[in-house]
């Protein structure tokens, strides 16, 4: 494991959310890092979604994501100090019908 992103990086992404991303034209994944402070105490979690081109120049030109390109588009990672394991894998999960992105090997 890693603090830093190194260019020896896998990302893999499972077979059900590549063929999600290729029926709704997704091509970019973002990983943020969100918190909530609303209530007696703070939560901070990492937030994997998908982004469209507006938002991935956004991204990367004003707020220094690093950008990776994989074979299904790119990916952005925050420009904080994580830790990341060899190989980051994409998954696809619904609940109560609303599909979302999780990941594996990338730890705040």
């Amino acid at each position: 494991m890693s603090l830093l992103y190194n260019s020896n990086m896998n990302f893999n992404y499972e077979p059900a959310l590549e063929n999600y991303m290729r029926q709704k034209g997704k091509h970019n994944i973002v990983v943020e890092i969100v918190s909530s402070d609303s209530s007696d105490f703070q939560v901070t979690e990492l937030h994997v979604h998908f982004v469209d081109e507006k938002r991935t120049d956004f991204l990367t030109q004003k707020k220094s994501f690093r950008s990776l390109k994989t074979h299904m588009g790119m990916v952005l990672l925050p420009p904080y100090r994580l830790e990341y394991e060899d190989t980051v894998t994409f998954s696809l999960k619904s609940f109560l019908g609303i599909k979302y992105v999780t990941q594996r090997g990338i730890k705040l």
